[in-house]
């Protein structure tokens, strides 16, 4: 597999994990402060929630990149399959 194949399947791996996580921290950020003044203090609830939010973020980013190896893993075996075709003309 070429190193370009493998550049454009690592974005596009990201980008839908990333995309993903942005859908949700713009859905539900404001449980942990996510749309706060940056100057505006955190309840004790929201940072709860962030250290939550911030577990489960890595998890999410932990399986799409062991899953991002394993898919380039897989391609490139695959790759590496050759075959050998024999043509008979009919009648032999």
């Amino acid at each position: 597999m070429k190193e370009e194949d493998k550049s454009l399947i690592s974005k596009r791996f990201q980008t839908t994990m990333i995309g993903a996580i942005f859908e949700f921290e713009n859905a539900f950020g404001y449980l942990w402060g996510h749309h706060k003044d940056e100057n505006e203090p955190l309840t004790e609830q929201e940072i709860k929630f962030g250290d939550i939010w911030d577990n489960v973020r890595n998890k999410i980013l932990n399986n799409g990149n062991n899953q991002l190896r394993k898919t380039i893993a897989d391609l490139s075996r695959s790759n590496n399959i050759k075959y050998n075709y024999k043509f008979y003309k009919q009648g032999e």
